[in-house]
């Protein structure tokens, strides 16, 4: 069973970045500076996670999904909702956040998941709703990869 929300994971990672690539690899020099991203990231994240989560937020440098030379920021966070789950999805849209998947896409017996991009800075947020937790509640929040140095 852990083993399938990985994949799950991998196959929304992997959805997100070609998604992304196709937006902004052809238009590479349109995405704001990393630190630029990175900032908004941790912005949109705390305002987010304001809105009902009881879990502290884990910022990351460099995740693994980066190929060597390049680095993102993300954001993790699990914990309960303090109230309902669209209160998440509708802040996310209030911040400017467009639906690229949601559980229609993305069906799991044990898990509900969206995905939301921003169109400007490309960064995601991956929402996953797990009903065997009670009201347990996983946001994920990346930018994508850039170049170092």
């Amino acid at each position: 069973m852990r083993s399938g929300r990985h994949a799950l994971s991998a196959v929304l990672i992997c959805a997100a970045a070609m998604t992304a690539c196709t937006v902004g690899c052809t238009a590479a020099s349109d995405l704001p500076s990393f630190e630029e991203a990175s900032r908004q990231l941790d912005h949109d994240a705390d305002t987010l996670l304001g809105a009902g989560l009881s879990g502290p937020a884990v910022r990351l440098l460099d995740d693994e999904t980066c190929v060597p030379g390049q680095v993102r920021h993300a954001v993790r966070a699990e914990g309960d909702l303090a109230g309902p789950s669209d209160g998440l999805l509708a802040r996310l849209d209030a911040l400017g956040y467009d639906r690229v998947a949601d559980d229609a896409d993305l069906r799991d017996d044990a898990e509900d998941v969206a995905v939301f991009r921003n169109p400007r800075t490309q960064v995601t947020f991956e929402l996953t709703l797990r009903p065997e937790d009670g009201d347990g509640v996983r946001v994920i929040g990346r930018t994508v990869c850039y170049a170092t140095g």
